[in-house]
């Protein structure tokens, strides 16, 4: 069975992480980037996304 990927994200580096839908994290990130695909293998590659506004990881 397959499953969704779930996604994290963290505004402030002593807050703690919290899910957030697919469509969250694409809404942030397209506003930085504009081909979001490339980030997203990253973060499949296991690597935090960190943006001005906030920092994305998927969870695992």
């Amino acid at each position: 069975m397959m499953t969704k990927p779930i996604y994290e994200v963290r505004y402030n580096e002593n807050e703690g992480w919290k899910e957030i839908s697919e469509l969250e994290l694409m809404d942030g990130l397209y506003k930085l980037y504009h081909r979001v695909t490339p980030a997203i293998k990253e973060m499949l590659k296991g690597k935090e996304l960190c943006t001005p506004d906030a920092d994305y990881r998927l969870k695992w």
